[in-house]
């Protein structure tokens, strides 16, 4: 089987920040190939000197990344840009101000050339708690935030810290726990919970800090395949440096030795709180084999290999908001499976 293409659905009401998000990801997306599935090219605000093609219902970009439109079917957008040749890296769907992006993603979750990554829904956070006391607004707001993986406070700078802080408390109090960041001008770094080098920086960070707080891990010479000589990553066009997080989340890695239960793996990884992010890597269950699991959005993914180098090694790296307890959470719920945590590697290519 063919890698999948990873899938982003971006979700949120008129105003909230969508399309400044996604005008950032097209012109700063680097060498990765982005397709960005929109109502109308009308917003998407690009410079003219990018613009390779533009056929009327795709803007190709001189980047590499093309911007399709939903008008004829979001079905057929899809077969268009899963047939490109060569394939793109990564697909955002950008859902209209009043969908549900839930219901959206599970347009992705059936088709099996995509790998569902995150439900991102921005909020505007002047206009949000408002918004969900409107009784023409409120139903609709719900269920976009309900079914968020990452909820995008966005506009802060608008804000004061008090108002953020009641905005914070009525999302608890009405949604519980969720994976709330908080943004200006809508830049989201939603590309480090997809892209490897992404989410080796964010454990790598992570052990930075545990190491600058006290902690006693000990980095082995060949962690991270040459890390320790590669203090910068570039991601989604952006260059970043190592032990300077500039951002919300945190992770580590979870190993374990043996054959994990495929039901007792399932329920654990969907047992998480939605603080975890994202989970992904490589097992041996006693249903698949040696295979592959995604934890994304809150769906379980697992794929059978075709073969494996050490068939009893199970890794697990998990990514999550910093400050809410990731770690304690992921050893809690894989606790039953027998193995045991390792919370601080670096991460190897």
């Amino acid at each position: 089987m063919s890698k999948r293409i990873s899938l982003v659905v971006i979700g949120g009401f008129l105003g909230a920040g969508k399309t400044t998000l996604l005008n950032h990801w097209l012109v700063n997306a680097g060498r990765q190939r982005l397709a960005v599935l929109v109502n109308d090219f009308g917003p998407i605000d690009v410079d003219a000197a990018m613009v390779a093609a533009h056929d009327g219902e795709t803007l190709s970009l001189a980047n590499g990344c093309i911007c399709c439109s939903i008008g004829s079917g979001l079905e057929e957008a899809l077969i268009r840009v899963i047939e490109r040749d060569p394939p793109v890296d990564l697909i955002v769907i950008e859902a209209s101000g009043v969908s549900d992006p839930g219901r959206i993603a599970q347009v992705g979750l059936a088709d099996p050339m995509l790998q569902l990554e995150a439900i991102v829904v921005l909020v505007d956070s002047e206009q949000v708690v408002n918004q969900l006391d409107d009784p023409l607004l409120g139903d609709t707001l719900c269920r976009q935030i309900s079914a968020a993986s990452l909820l995008v406070l966005n506009k802060t700078d608008l804000v004061s810290q008090v108002h953020l802080t009641r905005v914070r408390e009525r999302i608890a109090r009405q949604f519980g726990a969720l994976a709330v960041i908080e943004a200006t001008d809508a830049v989201v770094p939603i590309a480090m919970l997809i892209d490897d080098a992404g989410r080796r920086r964010i454990v790598a960070d992570t052990r930075a800090r545990h190491d600058h707080d006290g902690g006693t891990h000990r980095e082995p010479d060949d962690a991270g395949g040459g890390a320790r000589e590669r203090n910068k990553e570039h991601i989604l066009g952006h260059e970043y440096e190592h032990g300077v997080p500039d951002h919300p989340f945190e992770g580590g890695v979870w190993r374990g030795d043996g054959v994990l239960g495929a039901d007792a793996l399932i329920a654990a990884l969907k047992g998480l709180p939605r603080t975890v992010v994202r989970v992904k890597g490589w097992v041996t269950t006693d249903r698949h084999g040696p295979a592959i699991v995604h934890l994304a959005g809150g769906r379980v993914r697992i794929e059978r290999l075709a073969r494996r180098s050490s068939v009893l090694d199970n890794e697990l790296v998990y990514i999550g908001i910093r400050g809410t307890n990731v770690h304690d959470a992921v050893c809690q719920a894989l606790a039953p499976l027998g193995t045991h945590p390792a919370q601080w590697p670096t991460i190897g290519p």
